[in-house]
């Protein structure tokens, strides 16, 4: 719902008004008219209670007086520094306002946040402000009009939406500059605020804060990876220079995996410990300046007798680099004559739990998103974690989450606030579940999200195994066939699927779906399993011995459990077919490696397809490693791009499942 009152009159007259966008919850952002200020952000916070995140002012006055500060503020037409107010459009030289020592900052004294900005739209949730900039205003070409939409949804989001028009090639270069503290403002200090950044490089600056020209990879306390409490970044101000160049966080960074196809990204977030309230940045500008109120002045007084100073909250402006008009190589802010550019910054509120990600390179080395966990979660993702180092990163989570990472019962007894244990896999043997079940740990698995590339593995290894078509390529590229007398040859004997029996162990959603593949590939099929189930045409079940005995091809799909630790042992191995072959595309540990080891040498299997060993990664002695007539692969049955997207988004869905009081994929 979108409302209006007079907010204050100018010195000379003119009404500056105050937009209300409230939502169905209550929550509500207050924009002036007057700069397109956001004067307020009321946000529910871990008890529903509204909390107000931004820095503002009863009246217009404190705005007036404090205009450098540039409080709530849209600014533009170039958002920060400009180095010695110059710079060369088009082979032509301007010359913009040295308003900040020798510097041009924020578009100059008296640009669009000292103006009354035309109300070009309103609707239930959004407000739209228009600003007209003539030819050379503030010493910019081009005659620009400007719109600025503020739309707050139900979600808690409000998304700023900047566009431009110019006659004249010219920059454009906007941010939004308000304050935030994630405790509310009433808080003397930002320090008990955490902050994490999505960025892996910063631009660092000079004692003017203008950029060297470089571009850095995060280090010392400007590294905001992980959740960091801003107290233990600010206190380093008297031992690292990048602080002391920025007389605190004054700082550019670089927002991760920009490529300037107008994808909003992840820019940043801020968490209030106090109030539960996390903000969450998103944009599609390339940086994040980061300003930490280093000049704020002491005893300013504020909405309902707040009283602020200085880092009492901190700034994310969305940008384009500073001084990046005189970096040709870096994102450019010039808008081209006639054309019309658009930008988007999102600032998303929730109250969301701590989670960590003890060893999550293997589900995501970089290729997919983590953003279903990071829309829910406050979450630190770690590549790898060394058992030393489980507790120390786990401090303060309600919930973790590990694939192989193991929790022992020795871990769990230390675990402190921890809720909730989440598996990335289906398997959940790294994990205790007695010793999480006796702390009141939740713990969920996630199943079925990889049974089409299991599968897809289990035939990829049958078929090399019976086509050998690596072992033709090798010898077609060692010259062989250049070599032949005949227009063809083989290097092995061929097998034709065809009509001949696969014998399947283990019959859930991997084993039932094999069937269905053997079946297409006109293969006869006999399943065994704990329970019968109903088989297509040209399947059956039968006894385990049976299966052995009559199975030209046998392909495990069991969990590893007691009763099925080396299933596959030698007496099992002596039932089998001569020259059978075994496919293990379910646990290390359900064969018993050394016999299989030794029935590859005899021949009474003539080959074995495995994607699991007992120990992973395995040790150089492994008997399978020398075996003849193996093709193994490291675990890869799971690892298809798409079955990894969904097995990110499978855990999301159970830890909101867990947050809201609902089971879903629960093993304790």
């Amino acid at each position: 719902m979108l409302s209006k009152k007079v907010f204050d009159y100018t010195k000379d007259g003119k009404t500056v008004n105050c937009f209300r966008i409230k939502n169905k919850s209550g929550a509500f952002v207050d924009v002036l008219d007057y700069g397109g200020i956001i004067r307020s952000l009321c946000v529910p916070d871990r008890n529903g209670n509204l909390v107000d995140v931004v820095i503002g002012f009863e009246r217009l006055s404190p705005y007036l007086k404090n205009r450098d500060a540039y409080y709530g503020a849209f600014v533009g037409r170039f958002a920060n520094r400009i180095a010695g107010g110059r710079f060369t459009l088009d082979g032509v030289n301007y010359s913009v306002e040295k308003n900040n020592g020798e510097n041009h900052l924020h578009g100059g004294d008296g640009s669009f946040s000292e103006r009354i900005a035309s109300v070009v739209e309103e609707t239930d949730n959004s407000v739209t402000l228009a600003w007209d900039s003539p030819h050379m205003d503030q010493g910019y070409p081009g005659h620009m009009t400007v719109k600025v939409k503020y739309a707050f949804d139900d979600k808690n989001q409000l998304t700023i939406t900047y566009s431009c028009a110019v006659d004249k090639d010219s920059l454009f270069n906007p941010t939004n500059h308000s304050y935030f503290n994630m405790n509310g403002p009433s808080r003397a200090y930002i320090g008990d605020n955490e902050i994490k950044l999505y960025a892996d490089r910063f631009t660092p600056v000079n004692d003017e804060c203008i950029p060297l020209g470089t571009l850095q990879s995060v280090r010392g306390a400007l590294d905001m990876r992980v959740w960091t409490k801003l107290d233990n970044v600010l206190k380093k101000e008297e031992t690292d220079s990048n602080l002391q160049a920025g007389c605190g966080i004054d700082h550019n960074f670089l927002v991760r995996d920009y490529k300037g196809d107008g994808t909003v990204l992840r820019a940043a977030e801020l968490y209030g410990p106090s109030t539960g309230v996390r903000m969450s940045v998103s944009t599609d500008l390339p940086g994040i300046q980061l300003y930490s109120a280093n000049y704020v002045k002491d005893g300013l007084k504020g909405k309902v007798g707040q009283v602020y100073g200085r880092r009492c909250a901190i700034c994310f402006e969305t940008q384009f680099y500073p001084d990046s008009v005189n970096h040709p190589e870096w994102p450019s802010p010039v808008i081209k004559a006639g054309e019309t550019k658009e930008y988007t910054t999102v600032f998303a509120f929730d109250t969301p739990v701590k989670a960590t990600v003890l060893d999550g390179h293997t589900t995501n080395p970089g290729d997919i998103s983590w953003d279903p966990l990071y829309k829910i979660c406050r979450a630190d993702i770690y590549d790898r974690t060394a058992r030393k180092d489980v507790l120390r990163r786990i401090r303060g989570s309600e919930v973790v989450i590990t694939n192989k990472c193991v929790l022992d019962r020795e871990l769990i007894e230390e675990f402190d606030g921890v809720k909730y244990v989440g598996l990335l896999s289906t398997g959940a043997n790294a994990v205790d579940r007695e010793a999480l079940s006796e702390r009141g740990i939740a713990l969920t698995n996630v199943p079925g999200y990889s049974t089409e590339d299991v599968a897809q593995l289990t035939f990829s290894l049958i078929l090399e195994l019976c086509e050998k078509a690596a072992a033709h390529d090798a010898a077609v590229k060692d010259g062989d066939w250049c070599d032949s007398d005949d227009f063809c040859f083989t290097v092995s004997p061929i097998k034709e699927l065809a009509g001949s029996t696969l014998g399947i162990i283990g019959y859930g959603a991997i084993g039932s779906r094999v069937c269905e593949i053997a079946r297409a590939f006109g293969m006869k099929v006999l399943v065994h399993s704990r329970s019968e189930k109903e088989l297509p045409e040209g399947a059956r079940f039968v006894s385990r011995n049976e299966l052995l005995r009559k199975s030209d091809i046998v392909t495990l799909h069991l969990p590893l459990t007691e009763k099925t630790a080396c299933y596959i042992d030698e007496e099992a191995l002596s039932i089998m077919k001569d020259g059978a072959i075994l496919i293990n595309t379910s646990r290390g540990g359900v064969i018993d490696e050394q016999a299989v080891a030794d029935a590859l040498k005899s021949g009474k299997l003539s080959g074995a397809g495995l994607d699991v060993l007992s120990t992973e990664p395995p040790k150089p002695d492994n008997p399978l490693l020398k075996a003849p007539n193996t093709v193994i692969t490291p675990h890869i049955g799971w690892a298809a791009q798409a079955a990894r997207i969904r097995l990110i988004e499978a855990v999301a869905k159970n830890i909101s499942a867990f947050n809201s009081g609902r089971k879903l994929n629960r093993l304790d």
